[in-house]
């Protein structure tokens, strides 16, 4: 009798706990705020890319772990993943810095004159985003926009 209430009572835990962390989220909107170039040689250019999420839900954002693609002008600049977990809070905003390394050499040439000529650049972000633990929701994360060079720190 007492197992069988175990049980049962297990049962319950687990079907309770399954609701609670597969809540869903309105998606968040990831916006790329700024492009600052750290380094740059002929064959590796790292970055650091500064992301602006913001949270249109009612309750806090649990963000464990991203996987992600950035494109400029279509010429991907960086894929990769990263496990900073942070959390956005409800109807907030919170910025986190991904230092990116990537091989534009090719694509150099094209970006350095649209930056000397202050052409504005089209940026896409496509990837995943994890949050909170087990079986909460993964967020498809696609986003795009345009920068404009003159606010950029190279």
């Amino acid at each position: 009798m007492i197992v069988r209430t175990m049980m049962l009572l297990g049962t319950f835990l687990l079907l309770s706990g399954c609701a609670m962390f597969g809540q869903s989220y309105t998606k968040p909107e990831v916006r790329l705020a700024n492009v600052e170039m750290l380094k740059a040689n002929m064959w590796e250019q790292s970055f650091r890319l500064r992301l602006r999420v913001d949270n249109p839900n009612s309750r806090s954002l649990p963000i464990r772990g991203m996987h992600y693609e950035v494109y400029l002008n279509d010429a991907r600049l960086a894929t990769g993943v990263s496990d900073r977990a942070f959390t956005v809070p409800a109807y907030g905003s919170q910025h986190f810095d991904l230092e990116v390394r990537s091989n534009l050499w090719r694509h150099l040439g094209d970006l350095a004159r649209m930056v000397d000529r202050q052409q504005p650049m089209t940026y896409r972000i496509e990837g995943h985003i994890r949050t909170g633990m087990f079986f909460s929701p993964r967020l498809t994360l696609r986003e795009q926009g345009t920068l404009d060079p003159a606010n950029l720190k190279f």
